[in-house]
């Protein structure tokens, strides 16, 4: 079982089978064909939605998280399927269950979502009534109120989406096929794995269904950016689960020695963690440890569990023993992490640096420096959160350009600082960032693109002026319909967030630097300025 922490990595969803294939017992969280449970959120905007306000309408609930990779893959196509089922009855609500609404209103005001989103937590009644453990996640429920689909990882392509939706309109749930499904099915299938004949043969099959359950994880992580790679993650995980008890049944009467005994127990807690039976789970890597006391990957299920079980301090401590053991760059921020969260700001630093030093690569010190500057964040340090930032979203630049990292950190490192400037409460702030995604209407194409995000007072007018270009070069300021060279005034919304598609518009020849600078004023005064170089 893989220790659901990573930027990349989609947790875990617990199944219940027992060693004869069949469900041992009804877990907690929703069935589909049966009614939702019912909810009450809170949106962004301070208002709260109900489960039953949507009542006679088909309604999607897509768990997100602004850090998460595949749910920001599919945003594009949540927004044009929201769109485009205005007029059929069908309805949209976004939860972020693990960030701040400031976030949450950066994300959306990035990406122009204009369905509602919620913000509630990981361990409140709407996360554990749905078991969420897996982002993104998204609920289908029909217009009688029954859950009609849940697709735990993005749905893509969409049309995935509209099948779902389609089948909830007339009270049905609609399959997901797709060939790398059947990939898994078959890599999965307990037929390829007979556990009979003498204690080696046993073994031997173990060993192999031992490393197929693990070789699913990875290629469902290989996936998650595939369109052509749909699969139902929890369809794979229940033959998974199906998989290990049937080796676990079969290697417990033969497994000798402690190298079959480790591998044993470390089964027995990745089955009892699947469960969401923590204590046992705890327990089974315990006793993997006493038999390989230097198995990483006992370490970090043995953590997982103690993380479920609250115990902090104890994640901490064998958080530092896999980073001793086994150094990197990931293994210092997962330590980082569960050290600012007890408290000791200090310490997470520490490690945050050290994971830093590991970061070999562009894409690791930008995944590396989100982290930390969210951290910080949390833990009101502003200017050491706006560095941090700044840092990711330099390393994000240095990423290869077909490499969608590149405009995810480079995204989220904005988001991050967008977020610090939303809660300040409406002070006038400025964030530039090169632009990504598709254009505004009236943009112009084959410029220097950047995403302008201004925030301020609900309903203030804001001036906006560039100074520096070279003389007869443009500076234009594209809003939602037109674009406006040198300067421009905007009106910010209700939620203090604005994005304006900037650019530099090169008229004349040139090498070289060149240094732009943008005033905010209001009232008169300036009151915020953003800086950048274009590299001409």
């Amino acid at each position: 079982m893989k220790r659901p922490f990573a930027l990349f990595a989609v947790p875990v969803l617990a199944v219940a089978f027992c060693a004869a294939a069949t469900p041992a017992a009804q877990l907690p969280g929703p069935v589909v064909g049966r009614p939702a449970p019912a909810f009450t959120l809170t949106i962004v905007d301070g208002k709260t939605v109900r489960l039953s306000d949507y009542r006679g309408k088909t309604l999607v609930v897509n768990v997100w998280g602004s850090w998460c990779p595949p749910c920001r893959l599919e945003t594009p196509d949540l927004i044009a399927e929201s769109k485009a089922d205005l007029s059929r009855g069908v309805a949209f609500l976004g939860v972020d269950t693990t960030e701040t609404a400031s976030v949450v209103r950066a994300f959306v005001a990035a990406k122009g979502i204009a369905y509602p989103q919620a913000v509630t937590t990981s361990t409140s009644d709407f996360a554990k009534a749905y078991d969420i453990r897996n982002y993104p996640t998204t609920l289908v429920i029909g217009p009688d109120g029954v859950l009609r689909a849940i697709h735990a990882d993005n749905i893509l392509p969409r049309a995935q989406l509209h099948a779902y939706i389609v089948a909830a309109q007339h009270g049905a749930s609609a399959p997901l096929n797709s060939a790398f499904q059947a990939r898994l099915d078959a890599l999965l299938d307990p037929a390829q794995y007979p556990f009979s004949g003498d204690a080696a043969s046993i073994r031997a099959n173990v060993v192999k269904a031992s490393q197929a359950i693990a070789s699913a994880d990875d290629l469902q992580d290989e996936a998650m950016n595939d369109p052509a790679r749909d699969h139902d993650l929890i369809k794979t995980h229940a033959e998974q689960e199906t998989l290990r008890a049937a080796a676990i049944a079969a290697f417990a009467p033969v497994a000798t020695g402690d190298a079959d005994l480790a591998l044993l127990a470390r089964m027995r807690g990745d089955e009892a963690a699947a469960l969401g039976n923590w204590s046992e789970a705890n327990a089974a890597y315990d006793e993997a440890l006493k038999r390989a006391p230097n198995d990483v990957a006992a370490m970090s299920g043995q953590a997982y569990a103690a993380s479920n079980l609250g115990d902090d301090a104890r994640v901490a401590s064998i958080d530092a023993q896999i980073a001793e053991r086994a150094p990197s760059y990931a293994a210092y921020v997962s330590l980082a992490r569960v050290q600012a969260k007890g408290g000791n700001v200090a310490a997470a630093e520490q490690s945050f640096e050290k994971a830093i030093a590991l970061a070999a690569k562009p894409a690791q010190l930008a995944w590396t420096n989100l982290y930390y500057g969210r951290m910080e964040t949390a833990a009101g340090n502003r200017d050491k959160a706006r560095a941090a930032f700044a840092r990711a979203a330099g390393a994000a630049q240095q990423i290869a350009p077909n490499d969608p990292r590149r405009e995810w950190y480079a995204e989220q490192a904005q988001e991050g600082t967008v977020a610090l400037d939303v809660a300040r409460g409406g002070q006038a702030a400025l964030s530039l960032a090169p632009w990504t995604g598709a254009d505004l209407p009236g943009s112009i194409a084959s410029t220097f693109k950047y995403r302008l995000v201004v925030t301020g007072a609900p309903r203030a007018r804001i001036t906006l002026a560039e100074s520096g270009l070279p003389q007869r070069w443009i500076g234009s300021f594209c809003t939602d319909r037109v674009c406006a060279p040198f300067r421009t005034s905007v009106v910010m919304p209700a939620d203090g967030v604005k994005v304006i598609e900037f650019q530099v518009v090169p008229t004349t020849e040139r090498k070289g630097p060149v240094n732009v600078r943008i005033d905010a004023t209001s009232g008169g005064r300036t009151v915020a300025t953003v800086r950048t170089v274009v590299n001409v």
